[in-house]
């Protein structure tokens, strides 16, 4: 579960390299990290944990953001925290920029951001990365020094052996590990290139250990690694990873966007041309279409709209807004088969997936990453749908967007 804060990005008529990392920036990361430690101690008494991955990842992506790139920053995440080793899913994502003179801004940004999440929210958080890259720009006769700032907040809920750097064709590894208290029964899956999900055997006896085997084909492209666990609020994603079989000596599509960015040779995106849909109507209109057109994609017949299951996928979505969760399970609805049984709804088959993000369409995007939302997503028995869509507005107005898909196979009569 994650969100992009705020972007602030100056633009210039010409740019040079940056410098390497300044005495400046450095206090400065450790300042945020003691702010951002505290905020979490004073609010709720968690204690955040640093690492220097996510730290090194943090860095990496402010200096990608500081060529002016619109890029989807999960996916970019993702590969960087994968090649790292680190599974941590859907990270909290913050970042910003300013001149030095003014990183107090940021700052007071990044504070007033936090005390806006739920605090149940920020007890799932267990580790910080902050990075900042110094980028000097110049500007007609002047020189001006902004700094970019990324800061992550991840939940890190499973121990596991360590994953391949560089997989190869027909690779095999082992791969265990355990999920933390309270998650139980894991479940590792795997979706291949070709679009296809598999769960993986789990030979692990112990109900919260995994152990299983990981195969590759000889079909280069990303293989998306995923461990799910359960607690008393349904099912959850522990970790997720992105592992790319390429040729031996060619370089990660990651590999090829950092060596631009730092060379200067990244070419500024723009925007997509279509903004957000801004009504909940429209948004819920746009998620039915992109389900749709996914399952289009592999193959699979489309969904009918069911508007009794989008009643209760909508009110679901309002309920985690409403009451600061994010779980299939609700405090005050409870699971998703008691409320469809209390709409009154009958089916053979019933199944979930939500998601936050900034828009729908990063949320649909994310979805289609998770293997195990994939399954759900791409299931050819599914024959109706519901969708729910909750709008969320800080003091800053930005939004977020709670989304439910709700999927349905119904009785034959």
């Amino acid at each position: 579960m994650a969100f992009f804060l705020g972007v602030f990005v100056a633009l210039a008529v010409l740019a040079a390299p940056s410098a390497a990392r300044s005495d400046a920036t450095r206090t400065a990361e450790s300042g945020l990290v003691a702010s951002v430690r505290s905020h979490a101690i004073c609010r709720c008494g968690c204690a955040l944990q640093g690492d220097p991955e996510l730290n090194a990842a943090a860095r990496e992506y402010s200096e990608i953001v500081a060529s002016g790139a619109a890029l989807d920053a999960h996916g970019v995440l993702r590969q960087s925290l994968s090649a790292r080793g680190v599974l941590d899913p859907f990270p909290y994502v913050f970042y910003g920029s300013a001149p030095p003179e003014r990183f107090g801004e940021v700052e007071e940004r990044l504070l007033a951001q936090l005390a806006r999440l739920p605090e149940a929210e920020i007890r799932l958080y267990t580790h910080v990365g902050i990075g900042i890259h110094a980028r000097t720009r110049r500007r007609f006769l002047t020189r001006q020094v902004e700094w970019y700032v990324t800061v992550l907040l991840t939940q890190r809920a499973v121990s596991y052996s360590p994953l391949p750097r560089d997989p190869r064709p027909g690779e095999r590894f082992l791969f265990e590990g355990e999920v933390h208290a309270p998650f139980r029964e894991p479940q590792v899956l795997l979706t291949r290139p070709d679009g296809n999900t598999d769960v993986l055997d789990n030979f692990a006896v112990e109900p919260r250990r995994f152990r299983t085997y990981v195969c590759f084909g000889t079909q280069p492209g990303n293989y998306q690694l995923e461990i799910m666990g359960r607690y008393d609020m349904g099912p959850r994603v522990l970790g997720l990873a992105s592992l790319n079989l390429r040729q031996p000596g060619e370089p990660s599509h990651y590999d090829v966007l950092l060596s631009a960015a730092r060379s200067g040779t990244l070419v500024a995106s723009a925007p997509r041309a279509a903004p957000p849909p801004a009504s909940v109507a429209d948004a819920t209109a746009l998620l039915f279409e992109l389900v749709n057109r996914d399952r289009r994609r592999a193959g699979v017949p489309v969904l009918v709209e069911y508007a009794p299951l989008s009643a209760v996928a909508r009110s679901h979505s309002e309920d985690m807004r409403d009451r600061g969760f994010f779980a299939h399970v609700s405090p005050r609805t409870g699971r998703l088969v008691e409320r469809a049984e209390s709409a009154g709804i009958a089916y053979v088959r019933i199944g979930e997936n939500i998601a936050v993000g900034q828009n729908v369409r990063e949320a649909q995007e994310a979805l289609m990453r998770s293997p195990g939302h994939r399954m759900n997503l791409l299931d050819p028995e599914f024959t109706h749908l519901g969708v729910g869509i909750a709008f969320e507005t800080d003091a800053q107005g930005r939004q977020r967007v709670f989304v439910t898909e709700n999927f349905l196979v119904p009785p034959s009569d």
